[in-house]
C-alpha cells in the first residue's frame, strides 16, 4: 500500500510513534491521541517499517537514539523506500548532543524535538514537521 498524507493531515493526522523509553511512548501517545491524532506506538523501528509497507502514516515521530535501528537509519530507510509520498518525520532526542542527527545530512531539513517537551513544544513540533515538504 503507497503512503500519502492526507490533504489536511493536522487535523487527522496518522501518527506512528517510535520511541525505546516505554514511558515516553505511552505518554506521548496519550496526548497526541488527547489532540485528535490516531496514534501507533512501538519501541522498534524495524516493526515501524513493517507497519508503514501495510497502513499509510502522515507522521513518523521517531527517537534519534535507539539500539538496533536509530533514527537516522530509520529515516534513511523510509526514503528509500518511498522517495515520494511517505510520511513526514519528526525526530525527538533527550540528548542535547545530537551525533547520530547532525551526522545525517539527509536529516538536517527534519525538525528536532528535545526531550523533556512540553505539550505547546510538542503541538508546535507537530505543526513545522506536517508543514514539511
Amino acid at each position: 500500500m503507497g503512503l500519502s498524507a492526507s490533504s489536511n493531515p493536522r487535523s487527522t493526522s496518522r501518527v506512528v510513534l517510535v520511541d525505546d523509553d516505554d514511558y515516553v511512548r505511552e505518554v506521548t501517545g496519550m496526548i497526541l491521541e488527547g489532540m485528535g491524532h490516531r496514534v501507533r506506538t512501538t519501541g522498534n523501528g524495524f516493526e515501524a517499517l513493517r507497519w508503514l509497507e501495510d497502513e499509510a502514516c502522515d507522521l513518523l515521530i521517531v527517537d534519534v537514539k535507539m539500539p538496533e535501528i536509530d533514527g537516522p537509519t530509520l529515516y534513511r530507510e523510509v526514503l528509500a523506500r518511498w522517495p515520494t509520498g511517505g510520511p513526514r518525520v519528526l525526530f525527538v532526542s533527550g540528548f542535547a548532543e545530537t551525533p547520530d542527527y547532525e551526522n545525517a545530512p539527509e536529516a538536517r531539513d527534519v525538525p528536532l524535538l528535545f526531550k523533556p517537551f512540553t505539550i505547546d513544544e510538542l503541538d508546535a513540533a507537530l505543526d513545522r514537521a506536517l508543514a514539511t515538504v
